[in-house]
Formats: structure tokens, sequence, C-alpha cells
């Protein structure tokens, strides 16, 4: 049996986007967030979608042990990505997905191809001990969007990609002021919000806002530039779009507002954390 025909005899769709999601520390398989974002995109129907389980390399309380694992898991996602080239999947047609460390672990895996990744879309990336060519860079695809939900902390607090995406000024959520952990409440928040995304009709807008502004957390209109058009945050943001964006939310995203409403409850924070 070919590559291509193992694909297709488990359930890969060639006329459907792919995407690769990875966890970040202390995540594995199924695990709270990214088994919700694996669930919005396998719902929605259009994506196949593989999931990388690094787990068993990452677990507290050894966090360095994980930054230091990232390379060895990179390489790995590298072989998977050659993979799917080689057995036909359109390479401008799939995502890296990586949220906290895993996406520094896209960046790396592009270290490892002799292709170039058309997008990677790094969600709070994680700011610990992360530096130097561990790091994500604007260079390691045609595409690299960074969504920011606790810049400085948990997150990385700079422009990483060729589009940054600052929600709620980039480094603390509204819904996340009373719980007791606010910054991992913030983090986590940035896989909610990806979600929401896979379906345009709930994709947030963003509106072209200062760097300086943005990541100061400044959450007021004036931190707003007024230059430029506005674009879709996540899933759907244009390949064409570059700078830096601002989203302002007050409610917590992806969390359905009644029974049978679009979203997921293990989004909703309170059931957290």
């Amino acid at each position: 049996m070919g590559a291509a025909d193992w694909l297709r005899t488990n359930g890969w769709n060639p006329h459907h986007d792919t995407v690769i999601l990875i966890h970040g520390y202390g995540g594995q398989e199924g695990s709270f967030p990214m088994v919700v974002l694996r669930d919005a995109y396998l719902s929605n129907g259009r994506y196949n979608v593989f999931t990388v389980d690094w787990g068993s390399l990452c677990q507290p309380p050894c966090y360095a042990a994980a930054v230091h694992n990232m390379k060895p898991v990179a390489r790995c996602v590298s072989h998977l990505f050659t993979f799917l080239r080689d057995s036909g999947v359109l390479l401008h047609r799939t995502t890296c997905v990586g949220h906290s460390l895993g996406a520094h672990v896209c960046g790396l895996a592009s270290l490892n191809l002799f292709f170039r990744m058309h997008r990677i879309i790094a969600l709070d990336p994680a700011r610990p001990l992360v530096w130097g060519a561990n790091k994500l860079r604007d260079v390691d695809a045609n595409v690299v969007q960074v969504i920011h939900t606790n810049a400085g902390q948990f997150g990385e607090a700079g422009r990483l990609g060729t589009v940054d995406f600052c929600v709620n000024g980039g480094r603390v959520q509204p819904t996340c002021f009373n719980k007791t952990n606010v910054a991992l409440c913030s983090h986590v928040t940035a896989v909610c919000y990806m979600a929401e995304s896979v379906n345009p009709a709930t994709a947030r807008v963003a509106v072209p806002c200062s760097s300086r502004r943005c990541l100061s957390g400044s959450r007021r209109p004036d931190a707003y530039t007024g230059m430029g058009e506005p674009v879709v945050m996540g899933q759907h943001t244009p390949d064409r779009a570059t700078g830096t964006f601002c989203v302002s939310n007050e409610d917590e995203p992806f969390c359905p507002a009644a029974a049978g409403a679009v979203g997921d409850v293990r989004c909703c924070s309170h059931r957290w954390i």
C-alpha cells in the first residue's frame, strides 16, 4: 500500500485543507485545550486533521526539559510534513497550528525541511526560556500568524509573525480577571479564539493598530491606527495580511451563550480554572 492509499484508507480527503495541531507544555493527545480546537475542525467537516502528541516529553514539573525536547519533536514533525507532501498533500493548503511551546515546534520543524511551509498559526507562543534559534520567526513559513493573549507572561511579547493579532491588548483577557491563575487563563484563551475562527461566520474581525500600543496592554480605542483594512483573525485570515491588528472583546470566546448555541462549553473558563 502506497502512502497516498494509506491516507485515503484512514479518512484523508484530497479536497479538504489539512491542519497539523501541536499542543504545548503539560498537554497530550485529547487533553484541554487543544482537544477543543481539534473538535472544532472535525465538526466543521472540511479539514483533514493530524494531532502531534508529545505529552511524554513535556510533562510538569520539568518545563526546562520540555523546552529542550522541542527540537527532536520538531524533527519528527518535519518527517510528517515530508510524508504528507510526498503523498500528494498540497502544501499551500496545509497549516501547522501550535499553542505555547507547540507554536515554536512548528517553527523549528521548518528548519528541517527541504521545502517551505506555507502557513504557521502560533497561539500565544511560549515566552519563558525560549530564545535564540528555538524561537518562532516570521521567515519560518510563507505566512506566520501569531495570536497574542498573554504577552509578556506565559506568552511572547514581541512581534513574531508576518501578521500579529493582539487580543484585548495582548496581555490579560478580561474574562480571566477573577480566576485563580489569570495568566494561565489568558494564555489558554488563544486556543478558544482559534476554535471560534474555524467557522468564518463566528471569526473575530481585527483592525490595524500600532505595534507599540498593541502589546502595551492598552485596550483603548486610541490604540487603533485607522490605517488599512480590517481582517478576520485565525483560520481565514487572508495570506496577504501583514502587520499588527487589534481585537477587542469582553466575552469568552467560543463559550456557548445557551444550550445548543455555537461553541464548546470547555471554553467557558469557569469550568476549568
